[in-house]
């Protein structure tokens, strides 16, 4: 919910900011993290609820996926050129995708502008079952014009044949030959629409939109990384922004050793379909190797340029720098040549936005290589690598195989990463921006604040409740449609409710034609949506910074609330966990100084983690010697409850 920042903001404390103006101070004295929600065009959103928090805070750590990425990009770099009018140029965006502007960004290749066509029929919320199924007819025919005239032919015949006849047998024929034309047409048709998404839309890398211009105008990944660099304040010869750039801060520069903790934490997630799991970006791992010329399609020339100029990524893992070297080496020769993916601190800001906000079939997946570690060819390679590096001898560059990886929409796995900047306790508040759907027939109020919907201290946010039909092709596919929501989302919905997260979220709502995949949303709908995000980060900043707690007679704000309520919810965790941990002490039949693997490498280390072992155990016998009742009361509230354990970094 923080990051492990030391700095404690208290919000009770004088901002120097009067909220009342459009003024956005230089130097807020308060601080916060900042996570919001995927949801495609859901992301305009985002600039003005950005805005409306950065009046009061400094952003130091911001994050969210696929859409929510485009906004932690746009919000990161917004911060940096704080100086340069960042969150100004940042209000603006909304207005520049109004009168079809934001469609325009979604360019297909030539070999897939049909099923972008069938795509906007598809997803045209303004029609109805119906008339969206004859849409999809007409796009299918049209886009298909000569498969379905041909197709057409058989019963064409017929009819000319039954129209030159006369009696019922010769009526009969001409309703046959009508009937067989319509068919005909339609069965040709589909088979081109199969043919292009089978053929023509896994060779786009498996989307319809690459992301670059096709000669009119941007596309989406060109005008973003512009807008990132223009909000950044950065100069044509800086651009584009690196997440160095935003570690160092305005006053460092690059080369300078980028700080233990960054100024500024930008993280986004992005998922990798070939390995079945999401990662966090930017990533420590240097295991990637991506093909430029590849790449070229998918970034601007400027963020190719700069990935070429990366300097060499430091060794990591088991690899040294002479193994690093030699891999490099075969990945320049190999079919397609290859170059390792620089450090964090060197990827443009671009890539990893670009990486998180794949959503499937619309936009192109980002292909990726790594060394095939299971390949017995690069397990002999390897082998004969080392031998002959101790041997002194001729080094081979042959043998290592490599695998290709598809990145595509961080949403898949983690749409709306709550999880993303927790730490223990809090020493800033991480605010929460969710997107939500209205109840079924319900519109939007002209009162912005009944559009939202956010929690107090023991009010959660309700779960969705998504009605399904019983009957009909709606139905079989409206249930399939929740299972793969629910199948993405319920881990991060399972904590809307929870203590410690509930108080500051807040949630969008939309209508079916708002946000999404509403590529064509006109200005006035997406200005107001865009006021809505900024009425939720005012109710978000006015929760936190007014006296509200206890209700009875307010005296605390709800940032020292929030923080009460985080103690209290880790402290209710602990019992369990630290029995848990003294019980497996136990029975851990190793001596620190003999272990089977991971030694301690100093006896400072082995003395460290005695000291916190010890630490445990004594917590864990004073949790055991408490009574029931004592036991009860502090681990029962708040409700519901939690537990603490190990997971992995994504």
């Amino acid at each position: 919910m923080t990051s492990s920042s030391d700095t404690t903001s208290d919000a009770s404390t004088d901002t120097s900011t009067d909220t009342s103006t459009d003024t956005t101070p230089l130097r807020p004295t308060l601080e916060c993290d900042v996570v919001m929600k995927g949801g495609i065009t859901s992301g305009v959103v985002y600039p003005l609820a950005l805005r409306r928090l950065s009046r009061q805070y400094r952003f130091r750590s911001i994050g969210g996926a696929s859409a929510g990425a485009i906004g932690a990009a746009l919000g990161a770099a917004a911060e940096l050129g704080r100086e340069q009018r960042g969150f100004d140029k940042l209000a603006e965006l909304p207005n520049q995708l109004g009168g079809g502007k934001l469609l325009a960004l979604f360019q297909p290749q030539p070999r897939t502008r049909s099923v972008m066509r069938l795509l906007l029929a598809a997803t045209n919320q303004r029609r109805g079952t119906a008339s969206r199924i004859l849409g999809l007819l007409e796009v299918a025919l049209t886009s298909h014009l000569v498969a379905s005239l041909l197709g057409a032919v058989p019963g064409a015949v017929l009819v000319v044949v039954g129209a030159g006849g006369s009696g019922a047998a010769a009526a009969l024929l001409v309703v046959v030959g009508v009937v067989l034309a319509l068919v005909g047409a339609v069965a040709a048709a589909a088979l081109m629409v199969y043919r292009t998404l089978t053929r023509d839309v896994p060779a786009n890398l498996f989307g319809i939109c690459r992301g670059l211009g096709e000669g009119n105008g941007p596309g989406f990944t060109d005008w973003l990384s512009e807008r990132v660099d223009d909000v950044a304040g950065l100069t044509p010869e800086q651009r584009p922004l690196l997440f160095g750039d935003l570690w160092r801060g305005r006053a460092g520069a690059r080369g300078e050793p980028a700080p233990e903790k960054p100024e500024l934490d930008l993280r986004m997630m992005t998922t990798c379909l070939s390995q079945g799991r999401p990662y966090q970006l930017p990533w420590d791992t240097r295991i990637f190797f991506y093909d430029p010329v590849e790449w070229a399609t998918l970034f601007p020339p400027d963020v190719i340029r700069a990935l070429a100029a990366a300097p060499a990524s430091d060794a990591s893992g088991n690899l040294d720098d002479s193994e690093q070297a030699w891999e490099e080496a075969i990945a320049a020769a190999h079919t397609p040549p290859l170059r390792r993916l620089p450090d964090a601190e060197h990827l443009p800001v671009i890539v990893a936005t670009r990486m998180s906000l794949s959503f499937p079939l619309l936009i192109a997946a980002v292909p990726l290589y790594t060394v095939e570690r299971r390949s017995d060819a690069t397990k002999q390679a390897v082998l004969a690598f080392r031998e002959a590096r101790r041997s002194q001898g001729s080094l081979s560059t042959a043998g290592l195989e490599f695998t290709k990886l598809w990145f595509t929409d961080g949403g898949l796995c983690s749409n709306f990463p709550l999880h993303m900047f927790d730490a223990a306790l809090p020493t800033r508040p991480t605010f929460a921006i969710n997107l939500g759907s209205f109840p079924e027939g319900v519109q939007p109020d002209a009162d912005q604040t009944k559009n939202i919907e956010y929690s107090r201290n023991n009010d959660a946010l309700l779960p969705t409740n998504d009605h399904l039909p019983t009957r009909g092709l709606s139905a079989v596919v409206g249930f399939g449609a929740v299972a793969i929501n629910t199948a993405r989302n319920w881990q991060d919905g399972s904590l809307l409710d929870f203590p410690g997260y509930r108080d500051r979220i807040v949630r969008v709502l939309q209508t079916p034609t708002e946000g999404g995949l509403n590529l064509d949303m006109d200005g006035p709908t997406i200005d107001g949506l865009s006021a809505r995000g900024e009425t939720a980060a005012d109710a978000l900043a006015n929760q936190f910074n007014e006296k509200r707690y206890p209700e009875s007679a307010p005296v605390a704000t709800g940032w020292d609330n929030h923080r009460w309520v985080r103690y209290r919810a880790l402290t209710s965790t602990l019992p369990a966990f630290v029995e848990a941990f003294d019980e497996g002490r136990k029975v851990l039949d190793v001596q620190p100084d003999s272990p089977p693997s991971y030694p301690f490498r100093s006896q400072k280390q082995r003395d460290l983690a005695g000291t916190l072992s010890t630490s445990l155990t004594e917590a864990a016998a004073a949790t055991s010697a408490a009574d029931d009742t004592t036991r009860a009361g502090l681990t029962g509230t708040p409700r519901p409850a939690g537990r603490l354990r190990r997971v992995p970094s994504l």
